[in-house]
């Protein structure tokens, strides 16, 4: 019986079919061009068809090789399903779950979470990992987690989406600052105009704010960066200046009179927090019970 052709190396003319070119498929792959050459003419000799034809416009696929390529979707598509069968099989056997939350889930939510779920299956081992709202999905696209849980309004189109609750973001001073002693707050204007203490780039606190500021035809002004809830409130309370946050992440200092809230009328701050899992993924029934937990 005829052995099948080497999954790489059909991945690979993939890939080469995509580009139109052996040299970009090399670079993409950080592979010489010679040994792509060679992977396709190994490929030919396995298959005993002619798949490429090299031309000073680049390289374009035969007949026969539009065929091969539709047949290796096919195939490789079926190899990646079986891949991940497999994967949630022997997570299912370990009693394992993976998941990954933005800071302000995972610092605030996802802890009693886990403690309803290890009630009802204590020998479950749950990894969590703390990202920022971007590397969660990129984790859950990648199946490095089984499930994501973040902040963002929008998510990659390679994922399905849950939304389990709705957040809002304060914006909040020490109790020192003039804007503190605006009881009817502070209009938009004079928000994006002030130096903000801000979540980086890439978390789901600074895309709300950047948003909800760029809706009202503005810019935020940002005066301290940091990838850290915790960091932004003791700045704040020191008094460097206003911090943008979750209503989660301040409701102690809030009632400590730590902080104080600073309204603004105009500027929707609301946003969803959601859990992520990969389109067309079986979730395992831990992630379906954390799910579940989560949602209620």
């Amino acid at each position: 019986m005829a052995r099948l052709p080497d999954l790489d190396d059909l991945r690979l003319l993939v890939l080469v079919s995509r580009s139109g070119s052996l040299g970009r498929t090399a670079e993409e792959l950080q592979l010489s061009q010679p040994s792509v050459s060679r992977r396709v003419a190994r490929l030919e000799r396995a298959l005993g068809l002619s798949l490429l034809q090299r031309g000073p416009r680049g390289t374009t696929l035969t007949t026969e090789g539009r065929l091969v390529v539709g047949w290796a979707s096919s195939l490789l598509h079926a190899a990646e399903v079986f891949e991940e069968s497999v994967g949630a099989l022997r997570r299912q056997r370990r009693g394992s779950l993976r998941v990954a939350a933005s800071m302000t889930i995972a610092e605030h939510l996802a802890p009693g979470w886990i403690t309803r779920l290890r009630e009802t299956s204590p020998s479950l081992a749950v990894s969590l990992e703390v990202h920022n709202s971007t590397d969660v999905a990129q984790g859950v696209e990648d199946g490095a987690v089984d499930l994501g849980f973040l902040e963002s309004r929008t998510v990659r189109r390679s994922l399905r989406r849950r939304r389990f609750r709705q957040d809002r973001l304060c914006v909040v001073v020490a109790p020192t600052h003039p804007w503190a002693r605006k009881r009817r707050g502070i209009d938009p204007t004079a928000l994006a105009a002030e130096p903000l203490l801000v979540r980086e780039p890439g978390s789901g606190t600074r895309e709300t704010i950047d948003d909800a500021v760029h809706r009202a035809g503005l810019e935020i002004s940002p005066g301290l960066v940091l990838a850290s809830n915790a960091a932004l409130k003791a700045s704040a309370i020191a008094g460097i200046g206003p911090a943008v946050l979750s209503e989660l992440a301040v409701a102690d200092e809030l009632g400590r009179g730590q902080l104080v809230e600073v309204p603004v009328p105009g500027l929707d701050l609301s946003r969803p927090l959601s859990v992520v899992w990969r389109d067309g993924h079986t979730l395992p029934a831990e992630a379906l019970d954390l799910l579940r937990i989560a949602q209620e």
